[in-house]
């Protein structure tokens, strides 16, 4: 049955506040302009008390867009190339529970130690140079999503505390806190899973680092440190000569040290030359790294490694690490870090 509904416009610069019965908002209003961003805070401010839908429709669907989106509130948003008959179904009376206008859920993981078991199947082919299943890929990436959307990002950690190799340890970490960073700035699922999928194949270049580096128990030496630097560029090798894996998967790989300063590796990228979803797994990987316990270093408190990420500024982007806040502080449970003290 085709959705059936009514919809009033309203003139952005009138006075007249929105309609207090409404069913749900949709705004179209840019984020390009800080008088437009704080006029449209103001008129969403009593619907989002009211916890009326809010959808926005993003004129440039990039990153910054979807962290000032989700700042005012947004349940859910729309690229402007999304299909009429799309919106009208989100939009539609019958769709009012916002679970509802999100992909079909995915049945959530029920065995960790499966999901566990296929990541390791997949860093053992890349150690091998054998054909990487992509469909194990996917099925990773689909369970995680799914496991942290049901469970959270603190069951999720304490599961990976379990594991004893430290370098299947941190590629779980970051895709779990990966997971979380892209539900928590209402991305759609579609780019929920693009992110966690980027943050689960970043490492995947580590596959080939002689086991005596990434297990050594002591800080590197400058030599080993070169060696160790070289896993983006075997990683993005790796994914480029099996094909079939997206560019933004590739840059991922390849440039996830890179830091907007210009001071990071392998291509001294800054600015703009940096990728949208290559920012927000380089924070979760170094947030992941501080937390991680080491035989060379002791675990950094979720708190002063946010810190730490703050004062990173100019090397991280600012509006992403604000907004990874909240991540942070869900991954601070005093449960979770007794877990992690007795690693």
């Amino acid at each position: 049955m085709a959705a059936s509904f009514s919809c009033q416009v309203m003139n952005f610069q009138e006075d007249n506040g929105i309609c207090p019965d409404v069913a749900a908002v949709l705004t179209d209003v840019s984020f390009r302009n800080p008088a437009d961003v704080q006029r449209l805070r103001h008129l969403l401010a009593k619907p989002k008390r009211m916890t009326v839908p809010i959808f926005v429709i993003l004129r440039d669907n990039g990153y910054l867009e979807r962290v000032q989106a989700s700042a005012i509130g947004a349940d859910v948003v729309f690229p402007t190339n999304l299909p009429l008959v799309e919106v009208m179904v989100t939009l539609s009376p019958l769709a009012r529970r916002i679970s509802e206008v999100q992909e079909p859920e995915q049945k959530p993981a029920t065995e960790n130690d499966g999901v566990r078991a296929i990541f390791q199947s997949i860093f053992d082919a890349a150690a091998c140079a054998e054909l990487i299943n992509q469909s194990d890929v996917n099925a990773v990436t689909t369970a995680v999503v799914a496991a942290v959307s049901e469970k959270g990002i603190r069951e999720w950690l304490e599961f990976v505390w379990t594991h004893d190799d430290a370098t299947y340890q941190h590629c779980l970490l970051v895709t779990g806190l990966a997971a979380e960073f892209s539900i928590n700035l209402r991305f759609a699922p579609i780019d929920q899973k693009r992110l966690t999928k980027g943050a689960l194949l970043h490492d995947i270049g580590k596959a080939k680092i002689p086991l005596a580096i990434l297990n050594k128990r002591d800080a590197l030496t400058s030599e080993e440190t070169v060696i160790m630097r070289t896993h983006p560029a075997i990683g993005h090798d790796i994914l480029r000569q099996q094909g079939g894996y997206e560019p933004e998967m590739l840059d991922i790989v390849l440039h996830h040290h890179e830091m907007l300063d210009g001071s990071g590796y392998p291509d001294g990228l800054s600015g703009r030359q940096i990728g949208d979803l290559v920012r927000l797994v380089t924070i979760c990987d170094i947030y992941a790294a501080l937390i991680e316990r080491r035989p060379y270093k002791s675990p950094t408190a979720p708190s002063r490694a946010f810190k730490m990420l703050e004062e990173m500024d100019g090397k991280l982007e600012g509006a992403l690490v604000r907004a990874f806040a909240t991540v942070a502080k869900k991954s601070a449970a005093p449960r979770l870090m007794k877990s992690l003290a007795r690693a």
